[in-house]
């Protein structure tokens, strides 16, 4: 069952938790009382974490665009390395996304990750591999004139897409 504290109290040799289910991760509640101290702690520590982007299976396909504004790689490795720094640990659920847009004069890049299928994750160090993936595997003739692309696996998907003066093109 799923938990959360929502009250304790202690009277003699007696312990009273009240809890309240959640629709969270389930915890683990463990109850330590030790002699001679008058006061009560609880700890709680999570049994299950949300997937991580490095326990998925699967393959991670990607899609070039092949169009739009083209753009060096400094730039681009800059707005997707800030980015990850930036959204590293935070819960995505399903259909939910993170994205920030960087601006670099009239040259913008944007970054997102997005929930699919059901999914949830916790965005990890698997941030910037994904996100580099279209930098490096689209546009392959030199290491500029990029233009972005999408990488899609099994519950998440990962846009890095440069534009122009604000846009997507």
């Amino acid at each position: 069952m799923k938990l959360s504290v929502a009250f304790a109290f202690i009277a003699v040799n007696a312990v009273t938790v009240l809890a309240t289910a959640l629709p969270a991760a389930e915890t683990e509640l463990k109850l330590w009382i030790i002699p001679g101290y008058s006061t009560l702690r609880i700890f709680l520590r999570p049994t299950t974490k949300p997937a991580s982007l490095s326990e998925r299976v699967g393959a991670e396909v990607v899609s070039c665009y092949n169009f739009g504004t083209r753009t060096d790689r400094a730039p681009s490795i800059s707005a997707i390395d800030d980015f990850c720094r930036r959204v590293n640990g935070r819960q995505v659920n399903n259909g939910q996304s993170v994205s920030m847009r960087y601006n670099f004069g009239a040259l913008t890049i944007l970054v997102s990750g997005a929930a699919i299928n059901g999914c949830n994750f916790v965005v990890d160090g698997n941030c910037n591999r994904l996100l580099r993936k279209p930098l490096d595997e689209c546009n392959t003739s030199g290491e500029n004139g990029k233009q972005g692309g999408i990488v899609t696996d099994l519950c998440g998907q990962w846009r890095y897409d440069p534009g122009s003066n604000g846009g997507d093109v």
